[in-house]
């Protein structure tokens, strides 16, 4: 079984690469945010206008 840290790490590179059909490996579809349920579709349509919004978005793992 993965570790914590090996799960993030990947989420992270999921989200660098763009691939948002896999966040349902790494997101809950019931996922809620700032303490709304919006769901994996909703969560998946906030980072792509995020995406949009700032073209060089990118994540690290300090």
């Amino acid at each position: 079984m993965a570790n914590c840290e090996q799960i993030y790490r990947e989420y992270i590179t999921c989200l660098n690469s763009r691939d948002l059909d896999n966040l349902k490996h790494f997101v809950h579809d019931d996922v809620c945010y700032n303490g709304n349920q919006i769901g994996i579709s909703g969560y998946q349509k906030m980072l792509e206008k995020n995406f949009d919004e700032i073209p060089d978005l990118y994540f690290t793992i300090p």
